[in-house]
């Protein structure tokens, strides 16, 4: 098996197909482990390929090595998005600076998403509604504070 591993490792075509798959993906992945997984997936390709499913074992290697980098990718996405990010919180008179001019319901529900860090479900219970209706109430709150903050600054 050594042997075969060894041949397949510096075979041209086998060389092309990895060359090809890893090209689409260099930007993403860190060469040392775009080269890992073309050998551990030409490795794991020489001992499970069977030719009696009629592809091409080029094919096969193709395939394998886009399951492989795009696994890796899935688990880096994972790993950032479970970095936890934290959030200054800003000061009352920051906010009720930026808050003028803002009705009462709206400076309620941004003051419990942003500076009492609610759950969107928290903030539909504690307002009588669903989560999905709070979500759109503070996009639309959002909104409002853009433009009135935007409208303050044209009129200096």
């Amino acid at each position: 098996m050594n042997r075969n591993f060894d041949e397949a490792v510096v075979n041209i075509d086998y060389k092309r197909i990895m060359d090809k798959v890893c090209s689409k993906y260099c930007h993403f992945v860190d060469p040392d482990d775009i080269s890992s997984l073309r050998h551990v997936t030409l490795w794991e390709c020489l001992k499970k390929y069977d030719e009696t499913r009629g592809a091409k074992f080029t094919s096969y290697l193709f395939q394998q090595l886009t399951f492989a980098i795009k696994n890796k990718l899935k688990r880096k996405k994972r790993e950032f998005t479970n970095i936890p990010i934290e959030i200054p919180k800003l000061a009352a008179e920051t906010a009720e600076i930026a808050l003028d001019g803002v009705s009462d319901e709206y400076k309620a529900l941004l003051s419990q998403k942003y500076l009492q860090n609610m759950t969107m479900e928290e903030i539909g219970k504690a307002n009588g509604y669903s989560r999905e209706t709070a979500r759109r109430k503070i996009k639309r709150a959002l909104v409002h504070c853009k433009r009135v903050n935007h409208e303050d600054r044209s009129l200096v």
